[in-house]
């Protein structure tokens, strides 16, 4: 009833509304614009215009290292290629099992057999084009805990525990390396830990994602405690860490990590690079006018990265790079840890091969219109440009950066039209 009622009052009302409103669109056609924008509904004589211009809008810009941290890796990566490329992963076993039940009672290990770690893998970015070898090593040190360099030094054949050669339809979603196992009994019967290396080598080179203990997916050791009895079941010995026993959350990160022996060289200053050995991120900061951000309504923003090639790595060795929104606010002057406080999601993604190169552009009108809504006073004015998997491919991006020829560095592509105020004037 309603509708009804207000339908009847506004067929009473056209007359005099028409005429006014009539008027009213003759006289604002009429009058001329400074800025050039008007309502294209009301004055299709006006247009709204678009200034397009391209800016050096990045003020500053840097490469941050360090993250993810040691051990917080979504997945632990175990590669080699030749020289240019070698990662090892180290697991901690830190509590052996030595004593079972048996015939009722506790029964002390004197023997064992069938000893592998069972590691499983993510075919997705595991890589391998002919068989590889993966061998095992007594890494276990009394340096501290975040000592690469002790670690690597384990690595050597008279600290060799086992191993095993697998062909290419062996590497699937999980696989067995072997122990030798009088070495691994002697841990056992000697009461000791069990920290193992693991190091892949290939004729063609090899790529392989294990599972970690952060993503759920740990490896597990596995070991028969009496051959002679079938009715015993194998043990399940899980990864722990004891040390360092000041730091909980270090301890809990060292349960399984990847430790760099080779990458390849880190790029020039006067280069960014997103992703590589180790992972890295581009901080880029934007001083984008006032006239835009505070009087416009930005309609594109597009960011142009010249990109240059990596050195020794394929054009298979791709990266989707993630920009995102730096929430981190001005008070925040530690670059590393700014490029930690990101949005959930990012403004835009692009897929590159290592071995491109040329102007790139990634969509960032999100990101200026962020910035519109925010007082720069309390949010920085920048983005972050990560690997998608970062620290779990060797895949890296590398792009000019502010320091290079002028016809090189960043730059921002901004469409944009002065704010109007739409309406009958």
């Amino acid at each position: 009833m309603w509708m009804d009622v207000s339908h009847a009052w506004h067929r009473r009302r056209i007359p005099a509304v028409a005429l006014l409103a009539g008027a009213l669109l003759l006289a604002g056609c009429t009058e001329d614009l400074d800025d050039g924008a008007a309502c294209p509904a009301l004055c299709p004589g006006q247009n709204v215009v678009v200034t397009d211009t391209v800016l050096e809008a990045i003020a500053f810009d840097t490469v941050v290292t360090g993250t993810p941290s040691i051990g917080s890796e979504g997945a632990l990566l175990l590669a080699a290629r030749g020289d240019t490329i070698d990662t090892r992963v180290v697991m901690r076993f830190d509590s052996l099992t030595s004593r079972i039940t048996r015939n009722g009672g506790d029964s002390a290990i004197t023997a064992i057999d069938s000893a592998y770690l069972l590691v499983r893998l993510n075919p997705t970015l595991t890589k391998v084009t002919a068989p590889v070898r993966i061998d095992l090593y007594d890494v276990d040190t009394t340096a501290a805990d975040t000592s690469v360099a002790a670690v690597l030094a384990r690595f050597r054949a008279d600290r060799l525990l086992g191993g095993s050669t697998l062909d290419t339809n062996q590497v699937k979603d999980s696989l067995r390396v072997y122990f030798d196992n009088a070495k691994l009994l002697a841990l056992i019967t000697g009461r000791k830990r069990l920290r193992v290396g693991l190091r892949v080598t290939s004729t063609k080179g090899a790529v392989l994602s294990l599972g970690s203990y952060d993503v759920s997916a740990p490896t597990v050791l596995k070991y028969d405690p009496v051959p002679s009895d079938t009715a015993i079941d194998e043990i399940s010995v899980g990864l722990r860490s004891t040390t360092p026993t000041d730091d909980f959350e270090l301890q809990t990160d060292l349960v399984d990590y990847t430790i760099i022996a080779a990458a390849p060289a880190l790029p020039p200053p006067d280069i960014l690079s997103v992703g590589g050995l180790p992972a890295r991120r581009s901080y880029l900061r934007f001083l984008v006018p006032p006239r835009i951000l505070d009087s416009s309504t930005v309609l594109r923003a597009t960011l142009l990265l010249t990109q240059v090639p990596v050195p020794l790595l394929a054009r298979t060795d791709s990266t989707l790079l993630l920009p995102q929104l730096v929430l981190a606010g001005e008070e925040v002057t530690d670059y590393a840890r700014a490029a930690g406080l990101l949005s959930a999601f990012p403004v835009d993604t692009l897929r590159v091969s290592a071995a491109d190169s040329g102007v790139k552009q990634i969509e960032v009108a999100a990101a200026l219109r962020q910035w519109t809504t925010e007082n720069p006073y309390k949010q920085q004015r920048a983005i972050v440009i990560r690997a998608n998997d970062e620290a779990l491919t060797i895949g890296e991006a590398r792009f000019y950066s502010t320091r290079a020829a002028s016809h090189l560095r960043p730059r921002l592509r901004v469409s944009y039209s002065l704010r109007t105020t739409f309406g009958i004037p």
